[in-house]
């Protein structure tokens, strides 16, 4: 046999393999081939709703300084995270501040954590400073949110319900009958429920601007390559499903080609008869 045809017929047997391969691995006897999606998990993004805009009182005026809100996020890279969890909880405490919250865990053979700190706002740079010592710094981000409008606008509602109320206990003196009584009694308590809930918001707003938050990630160093264990009973059975892909394949490309075997055998057999006649 000569090289050709050798490695023609070797170049037919790869290409029936891998198409058995991969017939018997997307087929579906219900729905066809399956259909191709994404890995990973799917988003989904929802849109964003615009805030509808809060007019501002014009009752009263203020002179107000500028409140600003401001965020830190430090990661680090540590060999010691016990110590170094340490040293961020005597930063915090050392600046009057306070441990908001914080978690440790591990990933592997690589230990993780994570601590949220509140410092006064005046200590919020040099904190970030040195925060930024305690090891080698992967990445690092500030935010500032000026909600001075936001604050003056609260304020402004929260006095004009204040007056409000002041106002309605006057009348409550003044009220002759009980269904006046009642009636305002239950605006009184309307008003009260608002002034609460601007009051929370007053407060929200100044404790946010008084104690600025740093969100510090700790992480170690990757540990070096080691080469992955072999699970053999895995592997085996990796190799199984691809042995019985490739012969169901088979059985599926034989099996479909059947009748275009049959006309061709067929015509190779007239093809052949009318040669032999024509020799004779």
């Amino acid at each position: 046999m000569s090289r050709k045809r050798l490695a023609a017929i070797s170049l037919i047997v790869a290409t029936l393999v891998v198409a058995s391969f991969f017939i018997g691995t997307l087929y579906s006897p219900y729905g066809g081939f399956m259909e191709s999606r994404p890995w990973g998990p799917q988003v989904v993004e929802y849109p964003t709703p615009t805030p509808t805009p809060t007019p501002s009182p014009k009752a009263v005026e203020y002179t107000q300084e500028r409140m600003v809100i401001y965020n830190a996020y430090v990661s680090l890279e540590t060999r010691d995270i016990g110590g170094t969890l340490a040293k961020i909880r005597s930063l915090a405490e050392s600046y009057g501040g306070y441990v908001a919250g914080s978690s440790r865990s591990s990933y592997g053979m690589q230990a993780t954590a994570e601590v949220t700190i509140r410092v006064p706002k005046d200590k919020f740079r040099t904190a970030v400073q040195e925060i930024e010592t305690y090891g080698k710094v992967l990445d690092e981000r500030t935010t500032s949110e000026d909600v001075t409008q936001q604050y003056i606008d609260v304020k402004a509602r929260l006095e004009n319900l204040q007056r409000q109320e002041k106002r309605l206990n006057e009348i409550v003196g003044m009220a002759r009958t009980v269904d006046e009584v009642l009636n305002v009694e239950r605006e009184l308590e309307r008003v009260r429920g608002e002034i609460e809930s601007l009051q929370g918001q007053v407060n929200y707003l100044e404790r946010s601007v008084a104690m600025s938050v740093i969100t510090v990630s700790l992480k170690e160093p990757p540990p070096p390559f080691t080469p992955p264990g072999m699970d053999w009973g895995e592997t085996l059975e990796s190799a199984l499903r691809g042995f019985f892909a490739v012969v169901r394949g088979l059985i599926i490309l034989v099996v479909s080609l059947l009748p275009l075997i049959a006309i061709g055998f067929f015509a190779y057999y007239v093809y052949r008869r009318r040669k032999l006649k024509v020799k004779k």
